[in-house]
Protein backbone atom coordinates (compact mmCIF):
# COMPACT_ATOMS: atom_id res chain seq x y z
CA UNK A 1 0.00 0.00 0.00
CA UNK A 2 2.75 2.45 0.54
CA UNK A 3 3.89 1.95 -3.14
CA UNK A 4 0.34 3.60 -4.66
CA UNK A 5 0.73 6.09 -2.10
CA UNK A 6 3.90 7.36 -3.24
CA UNK A 7 2.94 6.10 -6.88
CA UNK A 8 -0.08 8.53 -6.31
CA UNK A 9 2.17 11.45 -4.61
CA UNK A 10 4.76 11.18 -7.51
CA UNK A 11 1.98 11.27 -10.13
CA UNK A 12 0.74 14.90 -8.31
CA UNK A 13 4.05 16.43 -7.93
CA UNK A 14 4.74 15.69 -12.07
CA UNK A 15 1.04 16.88 -12.96
CA UNK A 16 1.66 20.78 -10.47
CA UNK A 17 5.72 20.85 -12.09
CA UNK A 18 4.36 20.19 -15.81
CA UNK A 19 1.48 23.33 -14.71
CA UNK A 20 4.51 25.81 -13.42
CA UNK A 21 5.10 27.00 -16.66
CA UNK A 22 1.74 27.70 -18.06
CA UNK A 23 0.14 30.76 -17.94
CA UNK A 24 -2.72 31.72 -15.64
CA UNK A 25 -5.91 31.54 -16.90
CA UNK A 26 -7.75 34.60 -17.57
CA UNK A 27 -9.49 36.41 -14.75
CA UNK A 28 -13.54 36.01 -15.55
CA UNK A 29 -15.68 39.33 -14.55
CA UNK A 30 -18.24 36.76 -12.87
CA UNK A 31 -16.42 34.97 -10.81
CA UNK A 32 -15.78 35.34 -7.08
CA UNK A 33 -13.29 37.61 -5.75
CA UNK A 34 -10.23 35.87 -4.89
CA UNK A 35 -9.96 34.71 -0.99
CA UNK A 36 -7.74 36.50 1.26
CA UNK A 37 -4.18 36.49 0.88
CA UNK A 38 -2.83 32.93 2.98
CA UNK A 39 -1.64 33.70 6.09
CA UNK A 40 2.22 33.56 6.17
CA UNK A 41 3.72 30.46 7.76
CA UNK A 42 4.29 29.59 10.94
CA UNK A 43 7.19 30.84 12.79
CA UNK A 44 9.74 27.84 14.25
CA UNK A 45 8.83 28.12 17.89
CA UNK A 46 12.30 26.12 18.89
CA UNK A 47 15.23 25.19 16.66
CA UNK A 48 15.19 22.23 14.58
CA UNK A 49 17.81 19.33 15.38
CA UNK A 50 20.03 18.05 12.99
CA UNK A 51 18.25 14.65 12.46
CA UNK A 52 21.78 12.62 12.52
CA UNK A 53 22.17 13.36 16.16
CA UNK A 54 19.03 10.91 16.47
CA UNK A 55 20.78 8.58 13.57
CA UNK A 56 21.88 6.21 16.97
CA UNK A 57 19.46 6.84 19.69
CA UNK A 58 21.48 5.02 22.31
CA UNK A 59 22.90 8.30 23.28
CA UNK A 60 23.52 7.57 26.60
CA UNK A 61 27.00 5.60 27.84
CA UNK A 62 25.61 2.30 29.11
CA UNK A 63 28.27 2.11 32.41
CA UNK A 64 26.27 5.40 33.01
CA UNK A 65 22.96 4.60 32.94
CA UNK A 66 23.80 1.29 35.43
CA UNK A 67 26.05 3.07 37.47
CA UNK A 68 23.32 5.49 38.25
CA UNK A 69 20.47 3.01 38.32
CA UNK A 70 22.17 0.52 39.92
CA UNK A 71 21.87 -2.24 37.68
CA UNK A 72 24.33 -3.75 34.85
CA UNK A 73 23.73 -3.03 31.39
CA UNK A 74 24.01 -6.36 29.33
CA UNK A 75 23.11 -4.47 26.40
CA UNK A 76 21.65 -1.15 24.59
CA UNK A 77 19.68 -1.60 21.66
CA UNK A 78 18.11 0.53 19.77
CA UNK A 79 14.26 0.64 19.05
CA UNK A 80 12.22 2.66 16.97
CA UNK A 81 7.98 2.63 17.16
CA UNK A 82 6.67 4.94 14.92
CA UNK A 83 8.24 8.49 14.77
CA UNK A 84 9.64 7.52 18.28
CA UNK A 85 13.20 6.58 18.20
CA UNK A 86 15.10 5.20 21.33
CA UNK A 87 17.18 2.79 22.87
CA UNK A 88 16.62 -0.13 25.83
CA UNK A 89 19.39 -0.02 28.28
CA UNK A 90 19.15 -3.70 29.57
CA UNK A 91 20.13 -5.56 32.42
CA UNK A 92 19.75 -9.15 34.08
CA UNK A 93 16.07 -7.52 36.09
CA UNK A 94 15.91 -3.95 34.90
CA UNK A 95 16.05 -1.56 32.40
CA UNK A 96 16.24 2.18 31.22
CA UNK A 97 13.67 2.86 28.28
CA UNK A 98 15.37 6.43 26.64
CA UNK A 99 12.98 8.04 23.94
CA UNK A 100 13.35 10.10 21.50
CA UNK A 101 10.12 12.32 20.04
CA UNK A 102 11.50 14.87 17.46
CA UNK A 103 8.19 17.33 16.64
CA UNK A 104 7.85 19.77 13.91
CA UNK A 105 9.63 22.97 15.26
CA UNK A 106 6.69 25.50 14.44
CA UNK A 107 4.28 23.03 15.97
CA UNK A 108 6.68 22.18 19.37
CA UNK A 109 4.73 23.91 21.71
CA UNK A 110 1.15 22.27 20.89
CA UNK A 111 3.08 18.98 20.55
CA UNK A 112 4.56 18.74 24.04
CA UNK A 113 1.22 20.33 25.35
CA UNK A 114 -0.54 17.29 23.95
CA UNK A 115 2.18 14.91 25.03
CA UNK A 116 1.65 16.25 28.30
CA UNK A 117 -1.92 16.49 28.69
CA UNK A 118 -2.31 12.38 27.82
CA UNK A 119 0.39 11.24 29.99
CA UNK A 120 -1.26 9.61 32.97
CA UNK A 121 -0.58 10.24 36.85
CA UNK A 122 0.43 13.43 38.72
CA UNK A 123 2.94 15.94 36.90
CA UNK A 124 5.30 17.95 38.89
CA UNK A 125 7.75 20.50 37.39
CA UNK A 126 11.48 20.63 37.87
CA UNK A 127 11.90 24.18 39.03
CA UNK A 128 14.41 26.65 37.12
CA UNK A 129 15.38 23.48 34.93
CA UNK A 130 17.09 24.76 31.88
CA UNK A 131 15.20 22.05 29.85
CA UNK A 132 12.16 22.54 30.91
CA UNK A 133 12.07 19.26 33.40
CA UNK A 134 9.21 17.41 34.60
CA UNK A 135 8.62 14.72 36.31
CA UNK A 136 5.17 12.27 35.68
CA UNK A 137 4.44 9.50 38.72
CA UNK A 138 1.22 7.49 38.31
CA UNK A 139 0.66 5.81 41.73
CA UNK A 140 3.80 3.26 43.03
CA UNK A 141 5.51 2.63 39.13
CA UNK A 142 8.76 4.71 39.03
CA UNK A 143 8.72 8.32 37.98
CA UNK A 144 9.41 9.38 34.46
CA UNK A 145 11.48 11.99 33.74
CA UNK A 146 10.81 14.33 30.36
CA UNK A 147 12.64 17.09 29.02
CA UNK A 148 12.89 18.90 26.13
CA UNK A 149 15.70 19.61 23.71
CA UNK A 150 15.37 22.16 20.72
CA UNK A 151 12.84 19.98 18.91
CA UNK A 152 13.21 16.87 20.77
CA UNK A 153 11.00 15.35 23.62
CA UNK A 154 12.76 12.97 25.50
CA UNK A 155 11.57 10.41 27.99
CA UNK A 156 13.30 8.26 30.40
CA UNK A 157 11.53 5.20 32.10
CA UNK A 158 13.20 2.72 34.75
CA UNK A 159 11.91 -0.76 34.39
CA UNK A 160 12.45 -2.57 37.53
CA UNK A 161 14.08 -0.57 39.01
CA UNK A 162 14.83 -1.45 42.71
CA UNK A 163 13.90 1.77 45.17
CA UNK A 164 11.68 4.35 46.22
CA UNK A 165 10.50 7.07 43.78
CA UNK A 166 12.80 9.73 45.22
CA UNK A 167 15.73 7.20 44.93
CA UNK A 168 14.72 6.45 41.35
CA UNK A 169 14.06 10.21 40.43
CA UNK A 170 17.15 11.24 41.78
CA UNK A 171 18.86 8.84 39.59
CA UNK A 172 17.28 9.52 36.46
CA UNK A 173 18.35 13.49 37.00
CA UNK A 174 22.20 12.28 37.36
CA UNK A 175 22.27 11.06 33.82
CA UNK A 176 23.82 13.12 31.41
CA UNK A 177 20.91 14.91 29.30
CA UNK A 178 21.03 13.99 25.72
CA UNK A 179 20.69 15.12 22.85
Amino acid sequence: MPHVRFAMLAASLALLSACQGEAPPAADASAAPEPAAQAAPVAPAVAGMDPAKLANPCLLDAKAVGDALGFAVEKAEPKTMGAMSGCNYQGANASLRLNLIAHDPAYFDKATQMTRASRPGDKRDLPGDGDKAWIQQEGSRAPILHYYRQNVEVELLALGVGGDSKAIEAALLKLPRVP
